[in-house]
């Protein structure tokens, strides 16, 4: 077997191992742009993060930018694959949702995809890698905000706006992130269980056709 062609026109052997070491790179990277900050951060100390050559990240990704851009864009794209597996069961709507939710939450606790929701780039990212990002995301909220119009129109969750409700859901979840520590006194399990009950709260009718919080 050939092999694919690595960046610099190395044949990889090892497609797996290859994969394998780029996600390597993405959470060391994200690790360090979590403790420095983008702009601060340097090639080199991804390089020490990992304790290989500055070389080694180069093989695998041209720039700092481009590191940063697929932290977020990989986080992102395993999540609408995830989501997509979801909607393939063809569940009703609460139950798609409640799967949907607690997916969010879980991945939370796996390091890259809480780096991807808490990193910010500001002004050192450039409009295409913003774009990209920005693409996958609209992707997510599309499939997301199509559960939340069918439970809609079936009556299951509350007549509301679509849009509001899905940035509602979405922001309130992936928030996670923003103050998760691994020592806190609720374990993931507890966390999860507890935000996707109380997001799925915040949408469904009660019994008899009335709405929550009223």
């Amino acid at each position: 077997m050939s092999g694919k062609v690595g960046l610099r026109g190395h044949r990889v052997q090892s497609t797996e191992r290859a994969e394998g070491r780029r996600r390597a790179v993405l959470l060391a990277a994200a690790h360090v742009f979590a403790s420095h900050g983008y702009v601060q951060a340097t090639v080199d100390d991804i390089a020490a993060q990992m304790g290989v050559t500055k070389g080694v990240i180069y093989y695998y990704f041209r720039s700092k930018e481009e590191i940063f851009t697929e932290i977020r864009a990989t986080a992102i794209r395993e999540a609408v694959a995830r989501l997509e597996t979801i909607l393939a069961r063809g569940e009703p709507p609460e139950v798609t949702m409640r799967a949907v939710v607690a997916d969010l939450v879980t991945h939370i606790f796996d390091d890259l995809d809480r780096f991807a929701n808490v990193l910010r780039a500001g002004a050192g990212i450039s409009d295409e890698s913003r774009k990209t990002v920005r693409a996958l995301q609209r992707r997510y909220e599309h499939l997301v905000r199509g559960i939340v119009e069918s439970g809609i129109s079936t009556g299951v969750f509350v007549d509301r706006d679509s849009t509001l409700m899905t940035f509602t859901i979405l922001r309130g979840v992936l928030g996670v992130s923003d103050w998760y520590r691994p020592n806190l006194r609720l374990t993931p399990a507890a966390i999860i269980e507890q935000v996707t009950d109380l997001a799925i709260r915040g949408i469904l009718r009660v019994p008899g056709g009335a709405e929550t919080g009223r």
